[in-house]
C-alpha cells in the first residue's frame, strides 16, 4: 500500500495530534488487513486499535522537501510503507492519545519524527550502521518492540527509500548509504532471515499510524 500524507485540519507547524481510527471504517480494516498479512512467523496478535497521526507541520515539510529532491534525482519517487519497532512506555490503551514521555518512543517519534541523536537507543547492534530501522514485515518489528501489560504498538510509516544499497552481509560502519544511493536494503541472506531497510535521512520516514496490539507487553526488547 502506498499513501500520500493527508494531514488534519490543524495541521501546523507545531501541531502534532491523533485520532483513533474507527473499527469499521475503510482506513481501520486496510491497515489491519496490511498487519496481519505482514505478519509472517509466529502466531499473529489481534490489533486493539489503530491511531492516525497528524504530525507538526515542519515535519510534513521537511518530507515533502525530501521527496522532491529525490524526484529530481529519481523519476519517479516511490513512496513505501514499512514499520518501525521501538517502546511504548505510556498507557496508550486508557488514554488513545500521545504522551510527552521523554522515554516513551511511539508517542516520541509522532511528536518529533525521528531523530539521529536517538538512534541506539534501545539497540546496541546496528547491522547496518548508524540509521533509522524499519522492515516490510510487523512480525520483524515486533521483535524490537516493548510495550506495557498486555500489549504492544508499533510505528508504520510512509518511507522515501530513493535509490536502494542491496546488501546480504553487516555493513556496521555505514554511517550513510554508498554514494549514488539514497537508502540501505538488507536482503534476506548470510546475515538476515528477514528483509529491512535503513534509512539515514531522517526527513524521509513520516510516522502515519500507531498500531495497537495484544502481545505479551512485558517482555524485554531484542538486543
Amino acid at each position: 500500500m502506498m499513501a500520500n500524507p493527508v494531514m488534519g485540519p490543524a495541521d501546523t507547524e507545531t501541531f502534532v495530534g491523533c485520532r483513533v481510527l474507527e473499527a469499521d471504517s475503510s482506513e481501520c480494516q486496510v491497515i489491519t488487513s496490511k498487519f496481519y498479512n505482514d505478519w509472517v512467523k509466529g502466531e499473529c496478535p489481534k490489533v486493539d486499535f489503530i491511531l492516525n497521526i497528524f504530525c507538526p507541520g515542519v515535519l510534513t515539510e521537511m518530507w515533502e522537501d525530501r521527496r522532491a529532491s529525490l524526484a529530481n534525482k529519481h523519476s519517479p519517487t516511490a513512496v513505501e510503507q514499512h514499520y518501525h519497532g521501538t517502546i511504548i512506555s505510556c498507557d496508550i490503551i486508557t488514554s488513545e492519545d500521545l504522551c510527552q514521555c521523554s522515554d516513551c518512543g511511539i508517542c516520541g517519534i509522532c511528536r518529533n519524527g525521528f531523530q539521529k541523536s536517538r538512534i541506539g537507543s534501545n539497540i546496541t547492534f546496528k547491522r547496518f550502521g548508524h540509521g533509522f530501522y524499519l522492515a516490510p514485515h510487523s512480525s520483524k518489528c515486533h521483535d524490537y518492540t516493548q510495550g506495557i501489560h498486555t500489549h504492544r504498538a508499533m510505528l508504520l510509516c510512509d518511507v522515501l527509500p530513493g535509490k536502494k544499497h542491496v546488501v546480504q552481509t553487516n555493513q556496521t560502519h555505514f554511517v550513510a548509504p554508498p554514494q549514488g544511493y539514497d537508502s540501505v536494503y538488507g536482503q534476506p541472506g548470510s546475515a538476515l532471515n528477514y528483509p529491512e531497510i535503513v534509512i539515514y535521512d531522517e526527513a524521509s520516514i513520516l510516522p502515519r499510524y500507531v498500531i495497537v496490539y495484544q502481545k505479551d507487553g512485558i517482555m524485554k526488547i531484542a538486543k
